[in-house]
């Protein structure tokens, strides 16, 4: 971790302001203007060493997790929710599916990071609306659907508009820049509708939100201008590898 980081981590960290405490622990929590978060992750027991003694900034964090506030709504089944690592209570996600594209069709399983996992219980199955944003590690924009046809690799060729699981070996190319959670990772292509740059106050670095519109619904994507090959202007074909997260808007009624 170079000292930018961990500067950026004690002043989150230490902001009374965006404190979520909950029964495993608490997150400090950081918003920028422009929509992007930080989630802390400091878990706590009653009968850790740490309980009673003041929050060590870098010593106590045990995890993270980074999203972009955005525009989708996508309705799905969460079938269970997973806290996936001893050490971290505060770290989940959700294995949840979404309904079938036809109507003998099957619903796909969608496994997602949940943003604060642990702040409230949430008794599984129940149907919700969730807005998903993918941290995307490689993107490949094209000017026109055939151009996307002619230029993707096999090990990659999908139709547009679709989403895929994936495994880091299948997406080797894709030179993976993120730690990604177990079944969150996630091959998306579809058609730019949004794209807007944005800056990260605690990096003064630039970054671009983009909202995807793929068969099963719009997904937002946040991604690193290092990373893009091609042109991301509204209408471009656009194909990204991505760790996904989600937030939970709502449980639908009825569910």
């Amino acid at each position: 971790m170079d000292r930018a980081t961990a500067d950026a981590i004690a002043r989150i960290a230490r902001s009374k302001g965006r404190r979520i405490v909950c029964a495993d622990g608490e997150y400090r929590t950081w918003l920028s203007p422009g929509g992007a978060e930080i989630w802390l992750h400091y878990p706590r027991r009653a009968g850790d060493a740490s309980a009673g003694r003041p929050l060590e900034p870098i010593d106590d964090l045990k995890g993270m997790t980074v999203f972009q506030r955005g525009a989708s709504a996508i309705r799905m089944r969460v079938h269970r929710r997973l806290s996936w690592k001893p050490e971290n209570a505060l770290d989940g996600v959700c294995i949840a599916s979404l309904p079938a594209l036809r109507r003998k069709g099957r619903a796909m399983p969608f496994v997602f990071e949940q943003l604060g996992y642990a702040v409230e219980p949430m008794p599984t199955p129940f149907e919700a609306r969730v807005q998903v944003a993918g941290l995307a590690h490689r993107v490949w924009a094209y000017a026109t659907e055939a151009e996307f046809l002619r230029a993707i690799p096999s090990q990659r060729l999908v139709a547009r508009g679709s989403i895929a699981a994936m495994e880091p070996d299948e997406v080797a190319d894709a030179r993976l820049i993120y730690r990604t959670k177990p079944g969150a990772l996630w091959l998306v292509t579809g058609v730019i509708q949004k794209s807007i740059q944005l800056r990260n106050p605690l990096a003064d670095a630039p970054y671009y939100w983009l909202l995807v519109e793929t068969d099963r619904g719009q997904i937002d994507i946040v991604t690193n201008p290092d990373v893009i090959e091609g042109d991301i202007s509204v209408g471009h074909t656009i194909q990204t590898v991505v760790s996904m997260a989600g937030r939970i808007i709502e449980r639908v009624d009825g569910a």
